[in-house]
């Protein structure tokens, strides 16, 4: 019968766990001087959301006085285009909606797309790219509906609706007769709101109901929350 040689790992593992063990318990000595860590107490902040402006000089700042900042842009066309007072927004205990450019004009395969403005209220036979495509009192009327009256927001809102009354006259909208927005905070840890998210609406059943994008900007008008798609009231 052959010899079977066993490899010699059993020294060869001796002297690297006895290597260890000096290595270790010289480490060990060392950090014996060392002080244990102290305890700090952090300090938690929470970002303030007081923009110390009226609505109207916030939407100025950053619809054309920076080259940089445009984002409210068009909603300020639309405004001018209305002729709706803009000092509308500098009023007191108020909420308003503000819509960023991309709820106005969102572009895809060169068309306006659906959960935008221009690409929602369409014009048959026409592309829409302007405010001036659409008659001025039904520019004027969607804009009045989004300012409300009463200041509505994370602190007074809850995972159920709260109606509000807006500024559109009623029974322009026959779907809205009352001239109505809700919102809702949604029970989660994003804290999302949501715009006319109720079982009567198409939004409701299709899941396509419209989440604010920033929501619970405080100026000195009111709260403002900041829509990147389309706000609609939109029963079954």
């Amino acid at each position: 019968m052959k010899n079977i040689h066993q490899p010699r790992f059993s020294t060869f593992i001796v002297l690297l766990l006895s290597g260890f063990v000096l290595i270790a318990g010289t480490g060990c000595k060392k950090m014996l001087g060392l002080k244990l860590q102290q305890s700090v107490d952090h300090v938690t902040s929470t970002l303030d959301p007081r923009i110390n402006k009226t609505a109207l000089e916030y939407l100025q700042d950053r619809s054309y006085k920076s080259p940089t900042d445009t984002i409210f842009n068009l909603m300020y066309q639309g405004l001018r285009y209305a002729g709706i007072d803009t000092m509308e927004y500098a009023k007191t205990n108020r909420t308003f909606i503000f819509l960023h450019n991309d709820a106005i004009r969102r572009i895809s395969a060169g068309r306006p797309t659906a959960d935008c403005f221009f690409g929602r209220y369409t014009i048959p036979g026409k592309t829409v790219t302007k405010w001036s495509d659409y008659p001025v009192s039904f520019v004027k009327n969607y804009f009045l509906y989004l300012i409300s009256e009463g200041q509505y927001t994370f602190e007074t809102l809850t995972p159920d609706n709260t109606a509000m009354q807006t500024l559109m006259p009623k029974n322009v909208d026959p779907l809205n007769p009352d001239a109505s927005m809700v919102l809702r905070v949604v029970n989660d840890r994003d804290s999302k709101i949501r715009v006319n998210d109720f079982p009567e609406t198409i939004s409701y059943t299709t899941q396509r109901f419209t989440l604010i994008r920033t929501g619970g900007i405080i100026s000195k008008s009111g709260p403002i929350h900041v829509a990147d798609r389309v706000i609609e009231y939109r029963v079954k």
